[in-house]
């Protein structure tokens, strides 16, 4: 007795800690103000405005409305009304630099800091005028193509609003580094203001690539990924895989990289894995005995591969597939293998630093049982709803708001204080979610089947006990009837999975709203702030995005992308290697002070045309990927530009992801960082690996032979030994310590290895073997053991 009531002090006590390192850290990394009711009024307001207009006008949820009650006979016009894209985006970036101007101040330590200056204001008003200009004259412009001076002043505040706001979100490096190609683009044009303010204002630049992927398809994913958080699904997820892994020795660790992996699919954010499993799993691995420069170490690596790993992965991925010209599910399966050797490696390395401190599991710590999580699993099947619709080709952004839909579902199905068979109704879900994917020529059979779901569960409402009167047969009702009517009429089912997510929120808000029980209030509040969040959140992402764009619009007015890849070309003298080396140090000195989607811009813009240009004609780089025009050169360098601009968040001498672990974590920045690029060893090397090796991103392999597949298993597991042979090397124990001459051995190898030569490979597994056979004979004398490794 005394001992289980322990156990449960120790959880409130990591729990407690948890939450106050997690106020402390967001405090640190990202300060904004606190606003009057007023003004926090305006943030929500503008913050749901994002995602109404998002819903309606964007992913035409208006014309799916008005496609659905015309095939009811019934004519609603005003449904059909219709915005332009460039319009659409001037509403956004509105929204987006009203909260912005509001919530972030001009200094982060200015003596008022939750006060609202007046130019505070002013700038508010200016970035209206300045957007929503556009929004109205837009249509003049895409019939005449003719600007004038008053475009001229507008299109100049825009651009001057949108560096403020980005410097203000960001810091001054992504600014600065796009007033230089503002300043020299000027130039190369001759100074001409109306070519500039065309091409940056209205053609490209703010409203270019970038931005126009954050708006279609990455909100769609900041919402999806905001109301799982709200729902304590990353909070599931951590506690399961502490349940699993905590009582075996490095368990806290070991469970913090595999629950990092899977919160990467919800977020793709480095900073906010870390702000929501770190909170939990570092108090954890410092009461595991961890010292804190391996804990606050851990999981920033961890949480970076989040970006990495599908099937959401960093924005910058969205932005890569519209560059290549691929569809985005192309890109999570081409990410596959790479996301799997990078947390193969940071496990490896996890596991060989524990068993190096002599760490035990925590036997003094339970959790739920097992079995309770497992009965709660179908939490989790948003994430693997939207997994198979990515992977079957559907559009994100409708992949990202069914699945938004089905995690509405569950959520109110989860809730164990409200009354019903909780097998009973996830069976219901399950076949409901199945029937949605239905061919068309079985729609009205898929109706009447869901019609009978629904009379039965009406029925055994008044007759059964497993069944009430409740929120969650409300919930499953409108769910149930929403896709037979649809499939009734005879909707697409892109068209369905698309009104299933959008009337989910709607049936969210309103059985939560008008539920008398708390944790349908509690739903209510999840919905509706997850709404909010999403607006706020996506302020740093498409602020990024418009920045980069400014600079990926001077490139492409000025013909300085064909110009600099030349020149990168000149400095390294043709070499691959030195210019893959020149690509990596410029994208990780970019990411210090540039976000992971700029960073991905700006040098996808720069150093990928220079390599693509290298190796074009060299096979299999000079193939395309099979069933598309886009050259396997291309793929395999924008793949290599993006990893080292995600890896910046946790290379010093910024590393925000290791700064966030560190100040969880209580430690020295600096041994944290060192700790964090050792474990994220495979993030390094990989890229290299990956380049040249391409058929390792699976798309580039056609057809698949017996050879290609013993070709694509061999690349995979030697990059798995070159991971683990580096690894023993770097941390100096193999069931013992391990001389520092074999330590050397391993590492020389290891960095050769990244050919994936026959003969280095087989030397590494030779070393390897010995060790196993033979490493207690092979220990360093007692005087070199003393000193530390």
């Amino acid at each position: 007795m005394d001992e289980s009531v322990e156990e449960i002090e120790g959880i409130e006590e990591i729990e407690e800690e948890a939450h106050e390192e997690e106020k402390k850290a967001e405090v640190v990394i990202e300060r904004t103000r606190t606003l009057r009711p007023i003004l926090e009024l305006i943030i929500k307001v503008a913050a749901i405005l994002i995602g109404t207009y998002e819903i309606l006008f964007i992913f035409n949820f208006n014309y799916t409305l008005y496609d659905f009650f015309a095939k009811m006979g019934i004519e609603i016009s005003f449904l059909k009304v219709t915005f332009q894209t460039k319009q659409s985006e001037a509403f956004i970036l509105a929204m987006i630099l009203l909260i912005t101007f509001l919530l972030y101040p001009v200094r982060k330590k200015s003596k008022n800091f939750n006060k609202v200056p007046i130019y505070d204001y002013i700038l508010a008003i200016l970035s209206l005028a300045a957007t929503f200009y556009l929004f109205f004259v837009y249509p003049r412009y895409a019939e005449f193509a003719d600007v004038y001076m008053i475009d001229v002043v507008f299109g100049l505040l825009a651009i001057a609003l949108v560096l403020e706001a980005t410097r203000r979100t960001m810091g001054w490096v992504l600014p600065v580094v796009v007033l230089f190609f503002l300043a020299y683009g000027f130039y190369l044009i001759n100074f001409n203001l109306i070519r500039f303010v065309q091409q940056l204002y209205f053609d490209e630049g703010i409203f270019g690539i970038p931005f126009f992927v954050m708006t279609i398809y990455v909100f769609a994913f900041i919402f999806f990924g905001a109301f799982l958080l709200k729902i304590g699904v990353s909070d599931y997820i951590t506690e399961f895989m502490i349940t699993i892994f905590g009582k075996r020795p490095g368990g806290p660790a070991k469970s913090a990289v595999i629950s990092s992996a899977l919160m990467g699919t919800v977020s793709g954010s480095s900073v906010a894995n870390v702000l929501t499993t770190g909170t939990f799993t570092i108090p954890l691995m410092k009461k595991a005995g961890y010292p804190k420069e391996i804990a606050g170490a851990v999981e920033p690596v961890s949480s970076t591969g989040g970006q990495l790993m599908p099937p959401i992965m960093g924005a910058a991925a969205f932005i890569m597939a519209e560059f290549l010209g691929l569809p985005y599910n192309l890109i999570i399966i081409a990410a596959v293998i790479p996301a799997l050797v990078y947390y193969a490696g940071v496990y490896i390395f996890i596991d060989l630093e524990t068993k190096r401190l002599g760490l035990k599991g925590l036997s003094n710590i339970s959790f739920e049982n097992l079995k309770y999580f497992i009965r709660k699993s179908y939490i989790l099947l948003p994430i693997l709803v939207i997994t198979v619709a990515l992977v079957w080709g559907i559009p994100p952004h409708i992949s990202a708001i069914s699945s938004l839909g089905v995690a509405i579902w569950v959520a109110w199905v989860s809730k164990d204080e409200i009354e019903g068979n909780e097998f009973l109704y996830v069976g219901v879900v399950l076949l409901t979610t199945l029937l949605m994917f239905a061919p068309m020529a079985y729609a009205h059979l898929t109706a009447y089947v869901l019609l009978i779901i629904s009379a039965i569960l009406i029925a055994m409402a008044f007759k059964s006990y497993l069944i009430k009167m409740n929120e969650k047969l409300y919930i499953t009702l409108s769910f149930v009837l929403l896709v037979a009517a649809v499939k009734y009429v005879g909707m697409t089912n892109e068209q369905l999975l698309l009104m299933s997510g959008v009337f989910g929120i709607v049936f969210s808000l309103i059985v939560g709203y008008i539920s008398k029980s708390p944790e349908g209030r509690k739903m209510y509040s999840a919905t509706y702030e997850s709404m909010i969040d999403a607006g706020k959140t996506s302020t740093t992402v498409m602020l990024a995005a418009a920045s980069a764009g400014l600079i990926q619009g001077v490139l492409t007015m000025t013909g300085l992308i064909t110009s600099i890849g030349y020149t990168l070309i000149g400095l390294t003298g043709g070499n691959l290697f030195l210019l893959l080396i020149l690509a990596m140090i410029f994208s990780l000195i970019l990411g210090m002070g540039v976000p992971t989607t700029a960073n991905y811009i700006i040098t996808s813009l720069v150093a990928a045309p220079a390599i693509f240009q290298v190796v074009s004609n060299v096979h299999p780089y000079n193939m395309m990927v099979p069933g598309f025009t886009t050259p396997i050169a291309l793929l395999a360098a924008h793949f290599f530009v993006f990893y080292f601009g995600i890896l910046a968040d946790v290379t010093p001498p910024v590393a925000l992801a290791s700064y966030a672990g560190s100040t969880l974590a209580g430690s020295d920045f600096w041994k944290t960082s060192k700790n964090a690029v050792k474990y994220a060893l495979a993030g390094y090397i990989g890229p290299f690996i990956y380049f040249m090796h391409p058929e390792m991103f699976l798309i580039t392999v056609s057809p698949w032979t017996v050879t290609a597949v013993l070709s694509v298993t061999y690349s995979l597991l030697a990059t798995i030994l070159v991971m683990y042979s580096m690894a023993i090397g770097l941390i100096g124990w193999f069931k013992g310590k391990i001389r520092w001459e074999i330590r050397i051995a391993l590492i020389v190898l290891g960095l050769a290895g990244v050919t994936l030569n026959y003969f280095v490979i087989g030397a590494l597994l030779a070393i390897v073997v010995i060790l196993w056979l033979y490493g207690s004979k092979l220990r360093p004398k007692k005087k070199e053991e003393a000193q530390p490794s």
